[in-house]
């Protein structure tokens, strides 16, 4: 059992040197290219659309290999934006960096409709918690994953990164 938790503490840690680090140098797609992710919603796919991945602006936030624009982290907003959860566990297949690491999924807290939805996002990382099976991946909603954590199969790690990210399809 230690040994498992020392490896989820490994793991968050180096999760977050990652983060903080802004991750491996990978080529970006040429400026103007829009870039656009899939996300679950309620167990359902939907697109985001990701507006200035493709900015050369070294002020922009960044998470791994992935440029997200402005770091809003500060921005004065009356309502927070709603969570992104970012699911860095094996069986993940949505999105990975141009070089195939560090893939990931996405599970959404609102999209367009829903009373929380603006477009903006506030990032959690969900990573493997000392239950985690890779057989209950994918996580297809925010009750799927609040479930995870509640069983001890997912770990959430609040990164403060909040960015921008219309949702621009599905549903």
């Amino acid at each position: 059992m230690f040994r498992h938790h020392r490896a989820t503490i490994r793991l968050i840690l180096g999760t977050a040197l990652l983060l903080l680090s802004g991750g491996p140098a990978t080529a970006l797609a040429p400026p103007g290219t829009l870039e656009y992710e899939p996300s679950y919603y309620e167990g359902q796919t939907v697109v985001l659309q990701i507006p200035s991945a493709t900015s050369a602006d070294p002020n922009q936030a960044h998470f791994a290999c992935f440029a997200l624009g402005p770091d809003l982290s500060t921005a004065d907003r009356d309502a927070p934006a709603p969570t992104l959860y970012v699911i860095l566990a094996p069986g993940a297949t949505q999105v990975a960096c141009s070089d195939g690491t560090l893939r990931h999924d996405h599970v959404l807290s609102a999209v367009p409709g829903t009373s929380r939805y603006t477009g903006a996002w506030t990032i959690v990382l969900a990573v493997p918690g000392p239950a985690f099976d890779v057989t209950e991946m994918p996580y297809t909603s925010v009750s799927a994953v609040e479930a995870g954590v509640t069983a001890g199969e997912l770990t959430l790690v609040e990164t403060g990164i909040v960015f921008i990210a219309p949702v621009v399809g599905g549903r």
